[in-house]
């Protein structure tokens, strides 16, 4: 059911992106401009013709926002009055020209049926045409049919999606055009119609984004990556500071400042993994040990027994000498690599000098049975 919402939710968030902020501006102000060249007669058709230029412009500006992962719409911006900046629009209207000649040719030198048939073929791609557009910038390949079709099938479902609303908007053209509305009203309803299908599309690219190899600039993805960078600052600069000290020979306050750092992290199995890996590179090996019996108890606590007895295998191969701080972690480990670890080494290891370093615990008579089964152990 929750995968179903978000389903019917992504497309309709795309759906309503034409009517926030910057773009709703668009198709009020474009709109206002547009009727009043359409009353003005011959002498508005320049004026017309170039709003109409700067309008497509932006509906592409539009589309890359979103694909770019952008969440608010793009502002109109003065490079849309430069004729020789953005050529999409143009080559788009090229490609759909090039279409109705085919149709037309294909209509009166063959057959109607296999007119209309190429027809509705190329209507269904010509949103395929303008996703290649709009991602290459190349006349070309918006109309290579093998490109055309790896977008089809590079967006799924999406591409129904695209279909689906692109079909929606035009009924809703025609519905407002029968219904007699003001000039104005039209010609608001027809620029939403196409910033829809272009925000729609948009979204389509940036959903399907992995599967389609797209970079875009905002994602997800892109933005867990700049937190990890940030967090890997913050955290090697607690480091760093925790070795000045060590240094200076301040070991109270340099081992406060690794354990309030894995505190404030919630005592992380990985975050003990991430500092120990930085402490064997220091030429004091107590913080290291330390820092590598807290894991192991942690470890222990959480039950995690396995890793716990990776971590004693990996620190007893650099030092021999290193015991687990309490007597229940060396009992758990010691039983752990007798019974199901296939480690009798290490656990006559922990049980040789038990009774050393827990004098009278009353685990005692437990970890003697375990060393007594040793015996005979390779």
């Amino acid at each position: 059911m929750f995968e179903l919402i978000h389903g019917v939710a992504r497309p309709l968030e795309y759906l309503s992106r034409p009517l926030r902020g910057s773009a709703a501006g668009v198709i009020i102000v474009f709109s206002v401009l547009l009727t009043l060249a359409a009353r003005a007669g011959l002498f508005g058709i320049p004026l017309a013709l170039i709003l109409m230029s700067w309008f497509f412009k932006y509906a592409y500006i539009l589309f890359d926002h979103i694909v770019w992962g952008f969440k608010e719409s793009p502002h109109l911006d003065i490079k849309l009055l430069n004729p020789l900046d953005e050529q999409r629009p143009l080559g788009q209207c090229l490609i759909l020209g090039l279409l109705v000649m085919a149709v037309g040719g294909v209509w009166t030198s063959i057959r109607p049926t296999a007119g209309a048939v190429l027809g509705a073929v190329g209507i269904l791609f010509v949103p395929a045409s303008v996703a290649v557009l709009g991602v290459e910038h190349n006349l070309l390949k918006a109309m290579n049919p093998v490109l055309l079709v790896r977008m089809v099938r590079g967006l799924g479902w999406w591409y129904l999606t695209v279909l689906g609303f692109t079909g929606l908007m035009a009924a809703l053209v025609v519905l407002c055009a029968k219904a007699g509305m003001w000039l104005v009203l039209e010609v608001a309803v027809g620029q939403f119609a196409v910033l829809t299908v272009f925000s729609v599309l948009g979204g389509a690219l940036y959903e399907r984004r992995h599967e389609l190899g797209l970079e875009t600039r905002v994602s997800p993805e892109r933005t867990a990556g700049r937190v990890a960078v940030e967090e890997d600052k913050t955290n090697q600069a607690i480091v760093t500071e925790a070795y000045g000290l060590m240094r200076a020979r301040s070991h109270v306050e340099a081992w406060t400042v690794l354990r309030d750092w894995l505190a404030s992290r919630g005592n992380a199995p990985q975050d003990y993994h991430w500092l120990i890996e930085r402490l064997e590179a220091w030429h004091d090996a107590r913080y290291v040990t330390r820092a590598t019996e807290e894991y192991i108890e942690r470890l222990v606590t959480l039950r995690q027994t396995g890793e716990a007895l990776d971590v004693l295998t990996h620190r007893l191969e650099r030092d021999p000498a290193f015991r687990p701080k309490s007597s229940r972690a060396t009992l758990v480990l010691a039983q752990l690599s007798v019974e199901g670890g296939g480690r009798p080494r290490i656990a006559r290891a922990l049980l040789s000098d038990f009774d050393e370093r827990f004098p009278g615990d009353p685990s005692a008579p437990a970890a003697r049975r375990v060393a007594a089964h040793l015996v005979g152990k390779a």
